[in-house]
């Protein structure tokens, strides 16, 4: 059995001009993981159903399309993967969440994957905890797969708190069917290298995705995202917002599509990014990209990437507080409004205690 795996992820759905390197991303020499599961905290409604097969996914699951693509379920496979599933009744709102752990050690080199099935008109809360010590390495993967039936509202939590030389690829795929609502709340920590993936195909009419994702990027720390919203059904609507905050030598590539399929009539899609830049040295790309195969359609997407403006500098200044003061509080103010639209209280501790530790960190180091 080969011990690596080279990896083609977060490609886009059509490509731009080979020149700007944009178009996807080529991983080499990837290890590969063994196994792993999450700790998991499990609401009272919520079943587990087995995955029976030899593949990473059963039949209600393996034919989402994710984010980072098919070569993710190659590493799955090769990693002996199998899916835990867990199932929301029909007609249940869960008020619990489901809490899934992901405690990685020193070295660790890891691979898991999560299926959830929302039964018709049920509604749940999925918490992901990805964390390890602040200086740990070590590479892990993690796939999560979402099926929404009929009038299903899901909302997935993802807070990664990794350590400073730590890979980490994450990858989401969902399906909506009609009138499925799907809330994704990301927070991106930590970690050296992050390779984030997330593709929610709005099958059904009416059906809605919502994605709010903040990331602070320091180091020489590497985030590539590739977020794809898929509109087939009609009256759908997307709205992807992504904000953070570059320091150091960061690299940030953010990929934001929105494909408009035909039929999808009334459909509405809207992707935003906010970009605060903190030193010359950083490396910040971003490609929207709106596909078009219905007239009826609306389309937006903006982005916002600049520096802190001197009149407000000045006046923050003016007010006591240092540069650096300043960028601390402004870099934690983008990840403190998507933490406070978590609903777990021990989870938003959890954050907290997080960015309090880096901030002291910082501080001790001056």
């Amino acid at each position: 059995m080969e011990k690596e795996y080279n990896m083609t992820i977060n490609r886009l759905p059509a490509k731009t001009w080979n020149w700007l390197r944009m178009n996807e991303t080529q991983l080499e020499k990837i290890e590969i993981p063994a196994a792993g599961e999450a700790k998991v905290t499990l609401p009272e409604k919520i079943t587990i159903a087995e995955n029976e097969g030899s593949k990473p996914w059963n039949a209600d699951f393996a034919g989402i399309a994710s984010g980072m693509g098919e070569d993710m379920d190659g590493l799955l496979a090769a990693a002996g993967v199998k899916a835990k599933q867990y199932e929301v009744p029909a007609d249940v709102t869960e008020v619990q969440p489901l809490l899934l752990d992901y405690a990685y050690a020193q070295n660790s080199l890891q691979a898991g994957a999560v299926a959830v099935k929302a039964g018709k008109n049920s509604v749940i809360t999925v918490i992901e905890d990805f964390a390890s010590d602040r200086e740990a390495s070590g590479q892990a993967a993690v796939s999560t797969r979402l099926y929404l039936e009929e009038g299903a509202k899901l909302r997935l939590i993802q807070v990664q708190r990794l350590g400073s030389d730590f890979t980490f690829m994450n990858d989401i795929g969902a399906l909506c069917e009609e009138k499925a609502s799907l809330e994704v709340i990301q927070l991106i920590l930590g970690g050296k290298n992050t390779y984030l993936g997330c593709k929610t195909t709005l099958q059904g009419r009416e059906s809605s995705l919502n994605a709010d994702t903040a990331y602070i990027v320091g180091g020489d720390g590497r985030l590539d995202m590739n977020y794809v919203a898929v509109h087939e059904g009609k009256k759908t609507q997307s709205n992807m917002q992504a904000g953070g905050v570059l320091r150091d030598h960061a690299f940030k590539l953010y990929r934001g599509t929105i494909d408009f399929k035909w039929g999808a009539k009334g459909a509405v899609g809207n992707e935003k990014e906010d970009v605060l830049l903190l030193s010359n040295d950083v490396v910040n790309q971003t490609i929207p990209l709106i596909l078009c195969a219905e007239e009826d359609v609306e389309g937006n997407h903006g982005a916002t990437i600049g520096k802190l403006d001197d009149e407000l500098l000045f006046y923050l200044e003016s007010r006591g507080m240092n540069r650096e003061q300043i960028y601390e509080m402004m870099a934690m103010a983008k990840v403190d409004a998507v933490c406070r639209k978590i609903p777990d209280a021990s989870t938003q501790a959890k954050v907290q205690k997080f960015l309090g530790r880096a901030v002291e960190e910082e501080e001790a180091e001056e």
